[in-house]
């Protein structure tokens, strides 16, 4: 049977609406692997009697709650206050924490309040969590047979805490979870044409996000006990997918084109206009990148066009910069600019401005050069300017992804 769980994010930045909770996303998707049904999750003040009630409600409505954030060393960081009132336990000063804490806080910042020493208060009996990031320590209390973990608000001083108490934390009925992602196949194509093999075992739980800058996920959930099962639908159902199927589980687009230029010894260079660097930004976050990628330009003016990448007054003046010809000779520029296997090259109207009659806002072109030729398309994309620049993004990659797929393949058949 599932466990359950509630998560208590606090702070006044999040109910005021300054920041987002990206916390309570990652660690709910984190729990179901754990074996929890998070119940809910609660944005809550920095407000001591609304944390003390919610609080108390949580311990009666679940096996695990997690609070992140009010830990710091200010007079409104009260999350441990609030915890050690609800179950009736002190808070103690741990002395020798308080001290690594100062000196942490030295090395950190060159300095150290008074304050600081706050974060070394620890609630009787709890076990403290170190925070290899920041200063503030999670801790870990448990209370009649429920757990109540308390970690820090900063994402990466959170995570690395949770990573490391989550076995501690894992629930003995842990759940099972395959993801298939696709691009270019409706969701509802995909569910209808193929339902038999998606809806083949009862007892498996099928949900599908459809994203239109992320494609179409379908994740089948079960206990560990139907592990073979799930596996037996994705290996039957994968292969019918095609190249449709981008990546599986937890990669990204991004992670399977660089693994696959990896794993090939090819390299990658890209020229972006409407991006603006976002392709670029987007492949470095990749530990390891340097060894596939060659180099990006951000040629967002006609005149850095035509000064990095070569592209001819003429081809601007009559065919515009948003254009197949263009991108064409973008890609072409780039490709011999950083010596690179392959490039991609962008140009497009992200908009609130800039379209014509001929080009909507959302007209994107794309260009792909490979070892051996110059492929491109142009694409008409919806949504406001981020989603259009990030839908580009993953067209990109796609084109790229499809386009390594393609030479190797042609590759292995010159070579037999």
């Amino acid at each position: 049977m599932l466990k359950s769980a509630i998560i208590l994010a606090i702070g006044n930045e999040l109910v005021e609406g300054l920041i987002l909770d990206t916390n309570s996303k990652y660690m709910s998707q984190r729990l179901k692997l754990a074996g929890y049904y998070v119940v809910r999750t609660e944005t809550l003040p920095d407000n001591l009697q609304i944390m003390k009630d919610r609080i108390s409600v949580a311990l009666q409505d679940a096996d695990l709650i997690i609070t992140s954030g009010g830990l710091g060393p200010t007079e409104d960081d009260i999350t441990r206050e609030a915890v050690s009132a609800v179950i009736g336990r002190k808070l103690i000063v741990d002395k020798k924490l308080s001290d690594e804490l100062v000196q942490r806080a030295i090395k950190y910042y060159g300095k150290s309040a008074e304050s600081v020493s706050k974060q070394a208060m620890i609630i009787e009996g709890a076990t403290v969590l170190d925070n290899p990031v920041g200063t503030a320590p999670g801790q870990l209390v448990e209370v009649n047979g429920k757990i109540i973990l308390i970690l820090p608000g900063p994402p990466s001083e959170l995570i690395p805490i949770f990573e490391n108490v989550y076995d501690k934390i894992k629930a003995d009925d842990s759940l099972y979870t395959r993801r298939i992602k696709t691009i270019g196949i409706p969701e509802a194509i995909l569910m209808e044409e193929y339902k038999d093999i998606i809806y083949s075992d009862p007892n498996v739980t099928v949900a599908t996000m459809a994203s239109y800058e992320r494609g179409v996920e379908v994740r089948f959930t079960g206990p560990i006990s139907l592990k073979d099962s799930i596996d037996r639908i994705c290996d039957r159902l994968i292969p019918m997918l095609g190249d449709s199927v981008y990546a599986l589980d937890d990669s990204d687009m991004q992670d399977v084109v660089y693994k696959l230029l990896k794993d090939n010894g090819l390299t990658v260079s890209f020229a972006e206009s409407c991006t603006g660097g976002l392709i670029s930004s987007t492949f470095v976050d990749i530990p390891g990148v340097s060894d596939v990628y060659k180099g990006g330009v951000i040629t967002y003016s006609n005149e850095s066009k035509m000064k990095i990448l070569g592209v001819a007054q003429e081809t601007l003046e009559k065919h515009g910069a948003v254009s197949e010809e263009c991108v064409r000779e973008m890609v072409d520029g780039c490709k011999r600019l950083f010596n690179s296997s392959f490039a991609v090259a962008v140009s497009g109207i992200a908009g609130p401005s800039g379209e014509s009659e001929e080009k909507p806002v959302g007209t994107v072109c794309i260009a792909l050069a490979t070892p051996t030729k110059i492929i491109s398309s142009t694409h008409l994309l919806r949504g406001d300017r981020n989603s259009i620049r990030r839908r580009s993004m993953l067209f990109s990659f796609d084109i790229l992804r499809r386009g390594v797929l393609e030479w190797l393949g042609l590759r292995e058949i010159s070579k037999k």
